[in-house]
């Protein structure tokens, strides 16, 4: 019953399970199964079951002769039948199921090699209409045996009369037990009281084919599972719930058998474990702390050694990662290197060129103002209008061009950076380009910062002027805050706008030049041993920081 819960419950639910207990092993006959095909009527005659599963001899035969007057036409599965016939079902359609077979002479067998002296074999057996099918097949064994073997069947006799027998006939002798649920004086027993007592009153050792007999004072033996059964008849009439045709479904002829022992009465009888088969089971083994946390143990062992060649792996991985790791510094150290020394180049040929501009062009452009404003009171007043005018313009294209290359020389290289310090410069480039782009910048410079290496002022002040050039481009701001003060021995550049705002990842990942410019700055604040910090947020502006110890 609970194998068929196990496989049926999960799928159709419980309350689709009906179980009707005939309780044939206590009272059979045809007035009985008469008695119960009325109740049967009664109870269902509104029901319409789409399979129908027996589980004994009793059952089985039952539905053979009322299936159709009950339930007509609906499939049936059949289990716990013993040593069933292909012809049973001759004349009887949408019946299929698990064919029941005991294996006595692999019983007879196995007491022969665990007990070789053994001459004598007592078969206890009960006379329903199980049994007598059980007794038909265990007297096809007996003529294989011949002479060695002396065999004592006890069945249709009374409880007390098996009891007497096995206390005197104990010499080299074994019992083989099926069940012995009713004696022949009509006396009911439940299928454990009488096997109790026949262990209790008998110093030979006990074999059974049915597993149900263990742990009731039986060795063991090569046996059958009625939970075995249950459960191949349950996956059977899943498969007819599932559409499947019965007629498709052929009987189960062999039935699955295991050798298991009771530990306990193998110890009794002093069994040597070696001596079974290998493929044997046990129950009752002792409470030892392997036994009873075997699984655990070995789900732990597993877990252990699994987690052994994860820690393994992930060491080597670690190991190689350091290699990298240590590649890759190196590699950054020597690029940090090249970028250092491709500033120092850089900021050396700014320097060159704006002292070439301030020296050579600005001072020709200077000369040229000063000689046309000569020029132009030399001229004749009669056609000074003309050359005025002339002359006017190209003061002014003079002064133009002074401007702009005044700007370039700043841009390239500012000489207030070199004659009066970064203060000085910072606020100067400040000012100017307030006047080019019109926006609100605010510069607070501590004057105290006054030694400060050439490095470190090329470095701050080239990331001021690529702030501003990205807040113009990008930040589409009104108002700059730049900041620069020591801070506990350090220097600390700030620069924040009110601008609309970026995704910083998503712009130091771009190829572009905003990506390009972030780069640049985190470089520049690198290569002189100081770090830039970058906040933005969308719709708030843009905050750089950058710190550098003096």
């Amino acid at each position: 019953h609970k194998a068929i819960e196990s496989v049926l419950g999960p799928i159709i639910g419980n309350n689709n399970l009906y179980v009707e207990y005939m309780d044939t092993k206590k009272i059979y006959g045809d007035l009985y199964s008469q008695r119960l095909l009325e109740v049967y009527k009664l109870k269902y005659k509104n029901f319409k079951f789409n399979t129908i599963i027996a589980t004994d001899n009793n059952a089985f035969e039952f539905l053979l002769k009322y299936r159709d007057t009950l339930f007509k036409d609906t499939p049936v599965v059949f289990c716990g039948v013993n040593f069933f016939k292909e012809g049973d079902l001759r004349e009887t359609k949408k019946f299929t199921g698990v064919n029941e077979e005991n294996d006595f002479r692999l019983n007879i067998e196995l007491i022969r090699k665990l007990h070789p002296k053994t001459n004598k074999i007592i078969f206890i057996n009960e006379w329903t209409t199980t049994g007598r099918a059980v007794h038909d097949a265990f007297l096809k064994v007996i003529p294989q045996y011949g002479n060695t073997i002396e065999f004592s069947l006890l069945e249709d006799i009374t409880l007390k009369e098996i009891v007497d027998f096995v206390k005197e006939n104990i010499e080299n002798s074994v019992i083989l037990y099926t069940a012995f649920s009713k004696d022949k004086s009509g006396q009911i027993y439940e299928y454990n009281e009488s096997l109790e007592l026949i262990a209790k009153n008998t110093k030979i050792p006990i074999y059974t084919p049915y597993e149900f007999n263990l742990g009731f004072g039986v060795v063991g033996g090569v046996m059958i599972s009625g939970y075995d059964q249950g459960e191949a008849a349950a996956r059977m009439a899943l498969r007819i719930l599932q559409g499947e045709k019965v007629e498709d479904i052929p009987v189960r002829m062999i039935t699955p058998k295991r050798y298991i022992f009771d530990y306990v009465i193998l110890q009794k009888f002093n069994i040597v474990q070696s001596d079974l088969p290998e493929d044997s089971h046990f129950v009752n083994v002792p409470e030892t702390l392997y036994y009873k946390y075997k699984e655990w143990i070995a789900i732990i062992i597993i877990a252990f050694f699994t987690l052994l060649l994860i820690i393994s792996v992930l060491l080597l991985n670690i190991h190689k990662r350091k290699l990298y790791e240590k590649e890759l510094k190196s590699s950054q150290e020597q690029l940090r290197g090249m970028a250092r020394r491709l500033v120092e180049t850089e900021e050396k040929g700014r320097k060159n060129l704006s002292r070439e501009l301030h020296d050579q062009i600005g001072q020709n452009l200077t000369i040229l103002g000063v000689n046309l404003n000569i020029l132009r009171t030399l001229v004749s007043q009669k056609r000074i209008e003309t050359i005025n005018s002339l002359i006017s313009d190209s003061v002014a294209l003079v002064k133009q061009t002074t401007e702009r290359t005044r700007n370039l020389m700043n841009n390239l290289r500012s000489s207030v950076l070199d004659d009066y310090g970064l203060i000085a410069a910072i606020d100067l480039y400040v000012k100017q380009f307030t006047k080019r782009s019109r926006l609100r910048i605010i510069f607070r410079g501590d004057l105290k910062i006054i030694h400060v290496s050439e490095d470190i002022e090329n470095a701050l002040f080239r990331i001021v002027q690529e702030s501003l050039i990205n807040v113009v481009k990008h930040a589409k701001a009104t108002e700059v805050i730049i900041t620069l003060n020591d801070l506990n021995g350090n220097l600390r550049l700030s620069i924040e706008d009110n601008g609309i705002g970026y995704d910083i990842a998503t712009a130091s990942s771009r190829n572009g030049e905003y990506g390009y410019g972030i780069v640049t700055m985190n470089e520049r604040a690198l290569a002189i041993g100081g770090v830039c910090r970058i906040r933005s947020l969308k719709g708030i502006g843009t905050h750089v920081v950058v710190e550098v110890p003096k």
